[in-house]
């Protein structure tokens, strides 16, 4: 269920990207896990229109479902709303989480797990604030293959 002080969020999204960072670190020797190139443009494409404003954009990027489940007005309006008091931003970082069990992401408890591509967390700067400070907002995106193209199936922030 959405935070409502931060709409778009989750707590059980945010636990799980917390979770997933520790399990990287534990596992991963370097500490990194690379995106696909595609994955990469998809991830800076995302953050590009979060620091325009440009919302719709966004929609246009997400899974046919999930565009059916929220309407580009909606999904607008809950994001400018989202981040009205944070922005605007002035830079971004995307990067990998890592990989990330499809079952436990609300929405997608039913997309096989074959699907996905990448779990990205786009981290933004703005005025006065780092785009690695503890404050930061942050998006997590949950990518997926739709028919041989990279669609965003979830997005959330923390």
């Amino acid at each position: 269920m959405a935070d409502q002080l931060r709409p778009g969020s989750s707590g059980v999204f945010r636990a799980m990207v917390e979770g997933a960072r520790k399990v990287k670190r534990a596992l991963t020797p370097t500490g990194d896990e690379e995106l696909s190139p595609e994955a990469e443009e998809v991830g800076e494409r995302l953050g590009q229109a979060f620091v325009a404003g440009r919302f719709g954009d966004v929609h246009a990027m997400t899974t046919p479902t999930f565009q059916e489940h929220t309407g580009r007005t909606q999904f607008e309006a809950r994001w400018r709303d989202a981040t009205s008091d944070r922005g605007p931003f002035t830079g971004f970082e995307a990067s990998s989480v890592g990989q990330i069990d499809l079952g436990f992401i609300p929405g997608l408890e039913g997309v096989p797990q074959s699907q996905f591509v990448a779990f990205v967390e786009i981290a933004f700067s703005s005025a006065g604030l780092a785009i690695d400070d503890k404050k930061a907002f942050v998006v997590g995106a949950v990518l997926l293959d739709h028919g041989g193209e990279i669609r965003v199936g979830a997005l959330h922030t923390r």
